[in-house]
């Protein structure tokens, strides 16, 4: 059996001062999600995480503080038969950013890469609803990034 093919990514948790998950309803309809996009060749990783932070949600890098990158790559597989890119890769690998949005609500601005909206709207959850609110196929790589993430979102909210 071969190895599968992963397209090298960053996934991008956004959270507000109370702890609350930003998720964007994808604006091809397939469900909520949050942020993630393509590494570019020969670009670093947290120059792509801030990049695809823009290009999907609007926000510009003095409205967020970088909290934390996840410590290892997580991988999910796309489900049979979708694919990407006419079926070259078989899925994702992942390195994580977690974000603190300091500012308001209005800073989203979910056409500011009008060739390519990601999201149609958005909302905040609470961090143990976010895997069940997400496709399946992807359910496992949140909860590890949740498991991860989540002491340090305790901490700057101040919950127990």
């Amino acid at each position: 059996m071969t190895q599968p093919k992963y397209r090298d990514n960053v996934g991008l948790m956004i959270i507000n001062k109370q702890g609350w998950v930003w998720l964007g309803m994808r604006a091809d309809g397939a469900g909520v999600q949050m942020p993630q996009g393509g590494i570019d060749a020969g670009e670093a990783i947290e120059i792509a995480a801030y990049r695809e932070l823009y290009e999907e949600t609007g926000l510009v890098k003095e409205k967020v503080v970088l909290l934390k990158e996840s410590q290892e790559w997580y991988a999910y597989l796309f489900p049979k038969p979708i694919g990407f890119a006419d079926g070259v890769y078989d899925g994702q690998r992942q390195k994580w950013f977690l974000f603190l949005h300091t500012g308001l609500d209005s800073d989203f601005n979910l056409e500011a890469h009008p060739d390519e909206i990601e999201f149609k709207s958005f909302s905040w959850c609470l961090l143990d609803e976010v895997v069940h609110k997400v496709v399946s196929f992807k359910r496992d790589v949140y909860q590890r990034v949740v498991d991860e993430f989540k002491p340090i979102i305790l901490k700057v909210s101040n919950q127990k």
